[in-house]
Formats: structure tokens, sequence, C-alpha cells
């Protein structure tokens, strides 16, 4: 199993607290490290297991960032996230998603932006990375309306 590098990076909790994420990840392992790294960032997480459960927490709430495991049981996360992408319409917003993959392959990232995702990041990722990626997309003004 792959390790995610935590430490704590510097940051303002003032200007992390209203960050809200959606975290579409299926292994339990992950589940508890992400929770771990929003808690440490202080940003508020909804960790969900499956595509279908992301699909409708999004049609429910918005949320600034979604964070997209790119291998999950239901559906791949290229059709999860032209599934988002609909929903966004319907909602008039455009919410970020972030592709997260332990199985970096060639053309991985070419795939996830021509799906819909706005960026990715490849596992293993320090906790400083994934914060950078957040607060990058959330200041480009797609907050949810």
């Amino acid at each position: 199993m792959q390790q995610t590098e935590i430490r704590s990076p510097q940051i303002n909790a003032q200007e992390s607290s209203a960050i809200s994420l959606l975290i579409i990840e299926d292994n339990q392992g992950q589940q508890v490290l992400f929770s771990i790294i929003a808690e440490k960032l202080k940003m508020s997480a909804n960790i969900v297991p499956s595509c279908g459960a992301g699909l409708a927490a999004a049609e429910s709430k918005s949320f600034d960032v979604i964070l997209m495991d790119c291998k999950m049981p239901d559906m791949t996360g290229l059709e999860c996230t032209k599934r988002m992408r609909e929903i966004d319409q319907m909602h008039d917003r455009h919410t970020p998603i972030i592709a997260v993959t332990a199985r970096a392959m060639p053309g991985d990232r070419e795939k996830c932006l021509a799906a819909g995702m706005d960026d990715y990041l490849s596992k293993p990722f320090t906790i400083e990375q994934l914060n950078q990626k957040i607060r990058q997309w959330v200041s480009t003004g797609h907050l949810p309306n």
C-alpha cells in the first residue's frame, strides 16, 4: 500500500475554515487519511465511498473542491466527472475536480482533463502539495453559489 506523507503545512486557519471538500474514495485507509488531512488543514470534508454517493452529495450541496479517485468500483472517475459536470450545469456552477490516483500511467492526466477534471494529483503526495492544489482552485473564484 502506498503511503501519503502527512506533515502540517503553515496555513491560516481562518482562510481554511470555509473550504468544503467532497472526497470520492472507496479505500477505507485512504478515507481515514483524507479525513486526517482535512482536519489538519481545517477544511470540512464529506467523504463518500462511491461515485453514486458522490453524485448524490453534489446534487444536494455545493462544495468548493471535489477530490476524485479515478479507480472506483461503481463507475470510473472519468464517467463520474462527466455526470458531475451535468449537475454543475443544472446548478449554474463549476466545481473544481482534482483527480487523485495511485496508478498514474502515461496519458492519464490528459484523459482526466479531457473528461472535465480541472487538475490531477498522483499518489503519493505531501499534505503541502494537496493544500496547494486545493487553494489554487479555491482562489480562482470557482466557489459555489
